[in-house]
This record gives structure tokens, sequence and C-alpha cells, in this order.
């Protein structure tokens, strides 16, 4: 993918965020939360909210932290110094964003049934940014590599993204736009860092990794 793609969908899913963040407490924006809120927490059981848990548990921020760090290890053990920048910059980047996006908007959490306690306020979704941004940069770093089964390794990454940020609104901690916004910021930033880098990540790595 060229710069100028990687710097279009970038734009185009801040704008996608912008809507989102324009949009969240009106009218669609309250039906949009309470249909897809329906349909999560429609399969509601124990073994289901366990799962939730447990994926939940997996977007915390030190979990973040500690994936992050073991990637960026990784990566530099195999002398990727270029993908290990741009692991770090892209999770710095979140934890930039989810603090100060947080607080410009103060939205209140859900009201409804929580299956878990929780403080601070509720959009964008800091879970849904930071998996997001983790995992899909997880995605391109394997773009760049000589891994082998790539596309079974990009829907796993996309499965936990998914997971994670439905788990948020299954535990009803969050508003499904502030799932979404998260997801949708969280997306630009991995396009934004993969542009930035953009010739530095293309240029071929000779290391094998099996």
């Amino acid at each position: 993918m060229s710069r100028t793609k990687k710097l279009s969908l970038f734009i185009v899913f801040t704008l996608i965020f912008g809507v989102i963040a324009l949009f969240h407490e009106s009218r669609l924006g309250k039906w949009v939360d309470r249909e897809v809120y329906e349909f999560i927490y429609s399969s509601e059981s124990f073994i289901t909210t366990a799962l939730m848990l447990g994926f939940t548990q997996l977007g915390e921020v030190i979990s973040m932290i500690v994936m992050s760090m073991i990637i960026i290890a990784i990566l530099m053990l195999y002398r990727l110094n270029m993908h290990a920048l741009f692991m770090l910059i892209s999770m710095m980047s979140s934890s930039v964003l989810i603090p100060v996006l947080k607080h410009s908007f103060d939205r209140e959490r859900p009201s409804f049934l929580r299956l878990i306690d929780i403080s601070g306020f509720s959009f964008p979704s800091g879970h849904s940014l930071g998996s997001t941004i983790f995992f899909g940069s997880l995605m391109v770093i394997i773009k760049h590599t000589n891994l082998n089964h790539k596309a079974v390794m990009y829907g796993l990454c996309a499965a936990f993204i998914l997971m994670i940020c439905s788990s948020r609104v299954y535990l009803g901690v969050h508003f499904p736009t502030d799932v979404l916004a998260g997801m949708a910021i969280g997306t630009a930033v991995v396009f934004g860092v993969s542009a930035l880098l953009h010739n530095k990540l293309e240029i071929p790595s000779p290391h094998k990794n099996k």
C-alpha cells in the first residue's frame, strides 16, 4: 500500500471518528447504541460473561503494556528496529489519546446494567482504541515480515479486536458509539504511523522469521 493511500485512510478514519463524536449524543447515536447493545447483550449467559471478562482483561492497560513490551523485545531481538519503533510510537499515541479524548468529551458511562465496576469517562472506549492500535499495528508488522500463514494471523488479530471491543458493551461499561469511535481513531493512528514510517517499513528484512 502506498504512503498516499495510508494517509488517505488516516484522514477517512479520522473523519469517521469526527462524525461519531458529533452525533453520538443525537437521536441517531442513541438509536445505534440501543440497537447494538440489545444485539450483543442478547447472548447473555454465564459462559459468555466469563469469556467477555477474559477479553476485557486482555484489553486492560497493564496487559497492553506487557504485550507491547514483549512484541518490541522480539522485534529488536530479530533486529527489526523500525518495526519495533513503529509499535512503540503507535502505543505511545494510544497512551496520549485516551486521556485527552476522554476528558475532552466528558461523557458519562451507561447507567444500565453493569457487570463490572469502573470509573472514568466513557467516550471513546480506551479498550477499543488501545486494542485496535495494538492488534492493528501487529497486523502491519506481520505484513512486513516473512512469517507464514499471514491470513490466519490477520484473522486472529481482527478477532481479538472485535471481542475486546464487544466485551465493553456486553459488560455494560460503554455505549456502542464509544466502541466504534475508539476503533475508528485507533485505525486512523495505525495508518498514520504506518505512513510516517512508510519507507522504513517497506524495506525487506534479511531475516527469515519462521
